[in-house]
């Protein structure tokens, strides 16, 4: 190796722990962790006080969605496969214990039989 292509390697690794560095900062910055009483929530919930954390709760957000939709389409189905009445409690569907509660709360969700209206009780599912 000569002397030149030796430089290369420093130059490329100054350059990679200078990105590294620039990451870092952003990741720190951006989850509030320089504020004055530590790091907050834009949540309702407070859940989320980094940028993973933020982006973990947003994708446990989806997935109440869709189980609240999975839920909601189970009584769609047994009101429409001839017994003409809603069931009266969410097991009654057999969906399984995963589609029942909020995964980012694990608080069951509020079923009411007479209107067949199904909702999340965490804050920040108000409208779900």
């Amino acid at each position: 190796m000569t002397r030149r292509e030796r430089g290369h390697t420093l130059i490329g690794l100054l350059a990679a722990m200078a990105i590294i560095a620039v990451l870092g900062v952003s990741l720190f910055y951006g989850s509030g962790a320089f504020q004055a009483g530590g790091p907050k929530s834009p949540r309702k919930d407070g859940k989320g006080t980094t940028i993973p954390g933020l982006v973990k709760a947003k994708a446990q957000d989806g997935a109440c969605q869709s189980n609240l939709n999975q839920v909601r389409l189970g009584i769609q189905v047994a009101e429409t496969s001839g017994e003409d009445s809603r069931p009266q409690s969410l097991q009654e569907l057999r969906l399984g214990s995963t589609f029942l509660s909020c995964p980012l709360g694990k608080e069951p969700y509020q079923y009411d039989p007479s209107t067949g209206k199904v909702q999340c009780p965490h804050p920040g599912h108000e409208k779900f």
